[in-house]
């Protein structure tokens, strides 16, 4: 899927998310290794099958014009493990177009992705200022929520259809580890998508929690986080049965 000299490459692999998770960090630490190359902004292409429509391959090579020969290219786009823009449409477009391509998911304790999701709303004026994450919880059923609060941790529903048609070509870490342990978590994804020659960039251990309240309207109280749970309670199980992976820390004490 690399270039032929003329053109730009596709992608040999892509972050598929999820949003609030660290895929910033990841797409900006991976684009530092000298054999990788990374489309600087999201590209927003395979979740809008309008866009695939409208836009086509050429122009879906041409986010990568930077290309310098990298034998390891790749994009990161949250919204592609979004429940509502259908994960299993959005899977079978990128299995077309990029046959081979290797993916990556980044998931983060639901109930924080959450609180994360509510403060970027807030910032653009899309939520009340003052509204509590429960508040909106109980306000808006989560299928009718076009922001995704709820959905947006939604992961074994949207990594399902990922791990049928991919399998272990797609990698799946968590954001604990990355914060534990960010070298760990970059030497793997590197590995997965083909980078071989040893690099750690000088910033790595610098990982920014996206929208991580600090005290104030939108921390949670401990019985808060414990009722917020419930709107993932079961998902979290599926993943648990999916990755094989006990998930208790994300559970409330």
């Amino acid at each position: 899927m690399t270039g032929d000299g003329t053109q730009p490459p596709l992608p040999t692999f892509v972050v598929v998310g999820a949003q609030k998770s660290a895929t910033r960090w990841l797409r900006t630490n991976l684009g530092e290794h000298p054999d990788v190359f990374v489309a600087p902004q999201e590209v927003k292409y395979f979740d809008h099958p309008a866009r695939v429509a409208a836009l086509g391959p050429d122009w879906y090579r041409a986010q990568f014009a930077g290309w310098a020969g990298e034998p390891v290219v790749g994009e990161a786009t949250p919204g592609y493990l979004m429940l509502r823009n259908r994960p299993a449409e959005v899977a079978e477009r990128i299995d077309a177009t990029l046959p081979g391509v290797r993916l990556v998911a980044l998931l983060r304790d639901p109930v924080e992705r959450a609180v994360s999701a509510l403060v970027h709303h807030k910032k653009r004026g899309r939520i009340h200022p003052r509204t509590r994450l429960l508040d909106h919880l109980r306000a808006c059923a989560p299928q009718d929520d076009w922001m995704g609060i709820v959905t947006g941790g939604w992961y074994a529903a949207s990594l399902e259809p990922y791990l049928a048609r991919f399998g272990d070509r797609l990698l799946v870490e968590l954001h604990d580890d990355v914060a534990a342990d960010p070298e760990g978590v970059y030497r793997r994804v590197l590995a997965h998508v083909g980078a071989t020659r040893p690099f750690v960039p000088p910033g790595l251990g610098r990982v920014v929690r996206s929208n991580r309240p600090a005290g104030g309207d939108d921390e949670l109280t401990p019985q808060e986080r414990a009722a917020a749970f419930e709107w993932f309670r079961e998902d979290v199980e599926r993943l648990e049965r999916l990755l094989g992976r006990d998930l208790t820390g994300w559970r409330p004490a």
